[in-house]
């Protein structure tokens, strides 16, 4: 079910009514948690009930899991936890590499019949499982790191029955909560825990929410899906071998800013809609694309992802703690692994890694005397950190390497055009136009960041000015959406 359907709109309003018309009582949080969670089920089931298995698999593991790391904590056995947490590890890895990565390994090994490796393609990939995988990892490592308090009374006064249904159900609204299921923004346990609490209707943040769902909407519906068209033919070997150079940089252009609106619009909705209910999430992108480096480019996009893979993986590689030659090699090792993550697909392992080498390249100028000293101009900077970006979304929308190479084949070797062809270019129209919103997003963020850095930002009351924006956005949304697409993450 997606965000920008009919169906979901209803769904939406019958589950607000219906969390929201639960008196106060005792039993108030775990009816509308329960409530929350049946939702969510409709929504991740709407179009193949058979999926909740594995959604259930994983919640009931890790519900288990996390009542052993409890006991065995509370009693002072923290080797008995430790080995709590693999198990619920490897019960994650497995669900994810048994439906994600077994075709790309059985596809990888010399010898097997094809008939076999077609098969094992074939296994379909559950829409969200990356996400509720490192959900389900983020709650047993934090429980085991003593980050989540919630059940430490419980402990001393409850059975391991009563224990186990509340860690369940809790469970299963942390892994299945709609607005975040599908594609994140990754939410660490510590973090979601706390909030888990009796909701009010008088408590929403509405400026918040309207806000967030808003700009989220007009970027996926308005952005995002009026540049797909345009941008899908980039996935043609055809097109790219008759098409000029300059045509084909701003269609990937287009790409580049679609790629944002659309998961940064997912995000936004999820943030919107997660307020509605009484959840606040983390922003999960702040103005990448004026990101004057990659490093900090990682800093802006898909943050959650990065402080997931920082917390759950950087750093128990040994981080920066180790020498700078280990530094450079788990920057690497965690950004292909984050690119396998996206992809079970060699392309991807390709993005990862030249994202990898690059932010070790960073990280060695930037240790040199020399880099220390070093400032480059913020107009040189941003487009450099822009172009290696863009070059490599390459990988994410083309089918494969051989056309990602003819792509850049092209380019090099047919760069000229005729100017009143390229201006007459209706696709180079839709992404001068579309891409516009975006570069004025941007502008807007620059010139907040380094213009207004000392003046406080009033987000409780809306200005004039600010309502102004918000009526043009919902506007477009109701009279220039354009098709209606999927989100480009559901994919991963």
């Amino acid at each position: 079910m997606l965000f920008n359907s009919w169906e979901f709109l209803i769904l939406l309003l019958i589950t607000l009514l219906c969390f929201y018309a639960i008196p106060r009582c005792a039993a108030q949080k775990c009816i509308q948690t329960t409530i929350f969670i049946t939702a969510s089920a409709v929504f991740y089931a709407w179009e193949d009930w058979r999926l909740l298995a594995l959604l259930v698999i994983s919640c009931g593991g890790n519900a288990a899991a996390t009542v052993h790391i409890l006991s065995k904590k509370i009693r002072g056995d923290e080797a008995g936890a430790h080995f709590w947490v693999k198990m619920a590890i490897i019960l994650n890895l497995a669900l994810l590499g048994l439906f994600k990565y077994a075709g790309l390994v059985v596809s990888s090994i010399p010898g097997i019949p094809q008939n076999w490796v077609d098969w094992v393609c074939s296994i379909p990939l559950p829409i969200g499982i990356s996400f509720y995988t490192f959900h389900g990892i983020s709650m047993v490592v934090d429980m085991s790191r003593g980050k989540v308090h919630a059940y430490d009374q419980m402990l001393q006064t409850e059975s391991k029955v009563k224990l186990y249904s509340t860690t369940m159900r809790d469970m299963g609204l942390y892994l299945l909560m709609f607005p975040q299921l599908i594609a994140g923004p990754i939410i660490k346990a510590h973090y979601f825990w706390p909030q888990i609490k009796a909701k009010l209707w008088n408590n929403i943040d509405w400026a918040r929410a309207l806000r967030y769902l808003i700009t989220g909407y007009f970027f996926k519906m308005v952005v995002a899906d009026n540049l797909s068209p345009v941008t899908e033919v980039l996935t043609s070997s055809e097109f790219i071998t008759r098409t000029d150079g300059a045509t084909l940089l701003m269609i990937l252009l287009g790409y580049s800013i679609q790629i944002f609106a659309d998961f940064g619009g997912y995000s936004m909705i999820a943030i919107g809609l997660a307020a509605l209910f009484g959840y606040r999430f983390p922003i999960n992108f702040n103005f990448p694309y004026i990101s004057t480096s990659l490093t900090q480019f990682w800093q802006r996009w898909n943050m959650t992802l990065s402080a997931w893979l920082r917390d759950y993986l950087y750093i128990p590689l040994g981080g920066n703690r180790k020498g700078a030659a280990r530094t450079y090699i788990n920057l690497f090792l965690v950004m292909f692994l984050g690119g396998l993550w996206h992809g079970a697909d060699w392309k991807f392992a390709l993005w990862g890694s030249m994202h990898g080498l690059v932010l070790a390249i960073e990280r060695f100028i930037g240790n040199t005397s020399w880099g220390k000293r070093l400032r480059i101009p913020q107009w040189i900077s941003i487009p450099y950190c822009f172009i290696i970006v863009c070059a490599l979304w390459t990988t994410f929308l083309m089918p494969n390497i051989d056309t990602v190479y003819l792509f850049f084949h092209q380019v090099c070797t047919h760069f000229s055009c005729s100017p009143a062809a390229f201006i007459m270019n209706p696709s180079i129209y839709s992404v001068c136009l579309y891409a516009s919103f975006i570069v004025i997003y941007h502008i807007w963020g620059w010139w907040r960041e380094n213009k207004q850095r000392h003046q406080p930002v009033h987000r409780g009351t809306l200005s004039f000015r600010g309502a102004c924006i918000y009526g043009f956005m919902l506007f477009m949304i109701l009279t220039n959406s354009g098709p209606q697409c999927g989100f480009v993450y559901f994919q991963f």
